[in-house]
C-alpha cells in the first residue's frame, strides 16, 4: 500500500450538479410529433383483428387426441420411463400385448415393401 501513488482528490466544478439536468435536457431533441405511429397503432390492431375473424377456425383435437399427445412428449423428453408408464396402466400385460401386434404390424409391412418374407431373413 505504500508504493502506490497517492492520487490528488477529485473535486467537481462549484455549481456542476446543480445545472446538469437543464445542460442535459437542453442537448436532447424533443420530437412531440408521433401522429404517425398512433396511426400505425391504429392499422395493426384493425389488420391483427382481420386477420383473426378471416382465419378459418381450427377445431381442436378430441381428448384422447390431446391425450396422447401429452403422453408421447412426456415420453420423449424422458420425462416418464417405460416402467412408469406400464405402473400407470391398469393392466400392463394388455398394453405390452397392443405394443408388440403394433410393432409386428410395422415389421412386416417394411418386409412387404422391401419384398421380404420373415422367411427369407
Amino acid at each position: 500500500m505504500e508504493k502506490l501513488p497517492k492520487l490528488p482528490e477529485f473535486k467537481a466544478p462549484d455549481g456542476y450538479f446543480e445545472g446538469l439536468p437543464d445542460q442535459i435536457l437542453s442537448k436532447t431533441k424533443t420530437n412531440s410529433n408521433y401522429s404517425y405511429l398512433k396511426w400505425a397503432a391504429v392499422f395493426v390492431f384493425f389488420a391483427s383483428i382481420s386477420i383473426y375473424l378471416l382465419l378459418p377456425n381450427s377445431e381442436s383435437p378430441s381428448p384422447a387426441v390431446a391425450l396422447d399427445e401429452n403422453i408421447n412428449l412426456y415420453i420423449d423428453s424422458e420425462y416418464w420411463t417405460a416402467e412408469d408408464i406400464l405402473a400407470m396402466s391398469e393392466d400392463p400385460n394388455e398394453l405390452l400385448d397392443e405394443l408388440f401386434e403394433e410393432e409386428m404390424t410395422i415389421f412386416e409391412e417394411f418386409l412387404e415393401e422391401e419384398n421380404l418374407s420373415p422367411q427369407q431373413q
